[in-house]
C-alpha cells in the first residue's frame, strides 16, 4: 500500500500497488477517541454544540447522536499517587435522589468518589472503603463538615482518626440563624463569639475562645431558657429558637473545631472541596441546565477525573 491522495474529506487516501484498489484505513479506537475529547470539550467546557459542528461541517443533532455512547460509560478514578497525608471530603447534589460523595486530599487532588441516593452511614463506609483501596489507609486527618451518618462511618473504616470539623460551615450556619443584626444582647454577642473563630492560630488562642464561649453559655443560661406561652390552645416553644440551635451547633463541633492546631500543614475547612471542585461544577451544571440527573453524574465523574490527570502532570 502507497500513499495516493486525499479524499474529499481530506483523508488520507492508499493504493495497493499489484491489484489497484483504493481504500482508506480506519481505527475505530482513534475515532472514538477523538470523538470523546470533542465531547468533553463540549461538557467541560464553555464550547456549544453548535460551535462544534461547524469545526467538523455537521449538524448539532450528528454530535448529540456521536456523544450517546458516552453517558453509560463507568467513569473510575484513576491510581491515587498523591501522600494521602489529610483527606476532605463532602458531597454535592445533581439531583433530588442523586449525591455523589467526594474524597480529596490536602493538595487538592481527588482520590475518589461514590454515586448514591443521600448521605448516610452506608455509602459514607462506601467511600471510605473506596479510599483504602487507593491506597490511603492511615491518613493523619479527616477534615468534613460533621454529618451524622459519616461520623459513624468514621468510627467503623477510620477508628481513631482525628476529625476537623470544617470551620467554615460552623461560621456560616451560625450566622444565617443569628442574621446579620441580632435583636439581642446575647445574639449580637455570639455573633461576635462567632466571628473571632478565623483569628485563631495558636493553643493558647483557642483555649481562650472556649472560655468566651462557655462563659457566655453560663451567663445567658437562664435567658435562653425562656419560653413563649401561646394565647390559644397548644404547648409553649422556647423564645430564642434561633440561639439555642447555634449553641446547640457549636456545642456538638467544639471538639473537632481545633484540631488542625495539633496536625501541622493540615486545612481547617472543607473549602477545597466546595471552592476548588464544587464551584466550578456547579458553574458546568449551570451552564448545562436541563440535563438529566444521570448525565449531570457523568458531568461530575469526568470533571473529577480530568482534575487528577491535570494535578499528576503538573
Amino acid at each position: 500500500m502507497v500513499r495516493w491522495g486525499l479524499t474529499r474529506q481530506n483523508r488520507q487516501r492508499f493504493r495497493c500497488k499489484f491489484c489497484g484498489v483504493s481504500s482508506i484505513k480506519k481505527r475505530p479506537d482513534q475515532t472514538k477517541r477523538r470523538i470523546e475529547v470533542l465531547f468533553e470539550r463540549w461538557l467541560l467546557q464553555t464550547e456549544t454544540l453548535g460551535r462544534l459542528a461547524k469545526q467538523r461541517n455537521t449538524q448539532p443533532s450528528a454530535l448529540i447522536h456521536l456523544f450517546e455512547q458516552f453517558w453509560n460509560e463507568e467513569i473510575t478514578p484513576v491510581p491515587y499517587k498523591g501522600n494521602g497525608y489529610c483527606i476532605v471530603v463532602d458531597g454535592i447534589f445533581v439531583g433530588r435522589y442523586h449525591c455523589i460523595l467526594i474524597a480529596i486530599d490536602s493538595d487538592g487532588i481527588p482520590i475518589t468518589w461514590y454515586s448514591c441516593t443521600k448521605e448516610n452511614t452506608t455509602t459514607w463506609e462506601t467511600l471510605f472503603e473506596r479510599v483504602k483501596n487507593q491506597g490511603v489507609t492511615t491518613p493523619s486527618l479527616i477534615v468534613s463538615d460533621g454529618q451524622k451518618g459519616l461520623l459513624k462511618a468514621m468510627d467503623v473504616v477510620f477508628p481513631n482518626i482525628p476529625q476537623q470539623r470544617c470551620m467554615t460551615r460552623v461560621v456560616r450556619l451560625a450566622h444565617a440563624w443569628l442574621t446579620r443584626f441580632p435583636k439581642t444582647v446575647a445574639g449580637r454577642e455570639l455573633r461576635t463569639i462567632v466571628g473571632a473563630l478565623y483569628s485563631v492560630t495558636t493553643q493558647e488562642g483557642a483555649d481562650n475562645w472556649n472560655k468566651i464561649f462557655n462563659h457566655w453559655c453560663i451567663i445567658h443560661h437562664d435567658f435562653l431558657k425562656e419560653k413563649s406561652i401561646p394565647l390559644g390552645p397548644g404547648r409553649p416553644w422556647f423564645t430564642h429558637r434561633k440561639l439555642r440551635a447555634v449553641r446547640s451547633l457549636i456545642l456538638g463541633a467544639q471538639k473537632e473545631l481545633f484540631t488542625f492546631l495539633s496536625v501541622p500543614n493540615t486545612p481547617k475547612t472543607t473549602n477545597d472541596v466546595e471552592g476548588g471542585l464544587n464551584s466550578p461544577m456547579k458553574a458546568l451544571l449551570r451552564h448545562h441546565r436541563g440535563m438529566p440527573p444521570h448525565h449531570r453524574e457523568v458531568l461530575v465523574f469526568r470533571f473529577l477525573r480530568r482534575r487528577q490527570i491535570q494535578k499528576y502532570q503538573h
